[in-house]
């Protein structure tokens, strides 16, 4: 049973491999305004794997129970090559995670039942070998984009919460001012590797709302 769940992984992760850079976007900037939530890096590496969150395995179940509220859900994903410039063997300050093509780079199991995969998308990032990337969105430009329209409500939830979670939801508050759609995090589904605090803080600064 033990081999038969880690095929079952590493299929999930050529799955969303394929996903990833074979699928035609689906979404439209002339479409209608959509509930979108963007979860970040919310994989096994970092749930129970080579660099978990002190609460990541808290956080499936919340995020899983209100996935199938949204119009849309994008994953961000770590998809580090082997000898990633962040792992402590290459002089980085973390052991290695999120390797590409393996186990500890898949969701969890589950994650995607009862979603509409042509809805979901999938967004590597941390895949230059020679550069730490810790937010998603940080080269999208606005007027260059098809992911997020004007009157959107997009909700941001994920691991881990001081370091790729807040870059992330920093990138997204430009974007928000360039595009003009709403923001909030989903406090329930977002696990830290220390503490929460910096992002709170963060948020506090920017009035930027908790979903519930």
């Amino acid at each position: 049973m033990k081999v038969f769940k880690i095929f079952a992984a590493a299929a999930m992760v050529m799955a969303m491999v394929a996903c990833t850079e074979n699928k035609k976007q689906t979404v439209m900037t002339d479409r209608e305004p959509a509930n979108i939530m963007v979860v970040v890096d919310l994989q096994k590496d970092f749930i129970d794997g080579n660099l978990p969150a002190t609460d990541g395995t808290r956080v499936v179940e919340p995020i899983k129970n209100v996935l199938t509220k949204f119009d849309r859900v994008y994953f961000t994903l770590d998809w580090h090559p082997w000898n990633h410039c962040s792992f402590k063997a290459n002089g980085g300050i973390w052991p290695q995670h999120c390797v590409r093509y393996t186990v500890g780079a898949a969701l969890p199991d589950g994650i995607l039942d009862n979603l509409n995969i042509d809805n979901v998308e999938f967004l590597p990032k941390g895949q230059a070998q020679d550069k730490e990337e810790y937010g998603q969105f940080e080269n999208t430009v606005g007027r260059d984009q098809n992911l997020f329209v004007k009157g959107d409500n997009v909700v941001v939830c994920g691991i881990a919460a001081e370091y790729c979670v807040l870059e992330t939801l920093k990138n997204l508050v430009r974007l928000s001012q360039e595009i003009g759609f709403e923001l909030s995090v989903y406090l329930e589904g977002v696990a830290s590797i220390e503490s929460n605090e910096p992002l709170v803080t963060y948020m506090n600064e920017n009035n930027i709302k908790i979903y519930k």
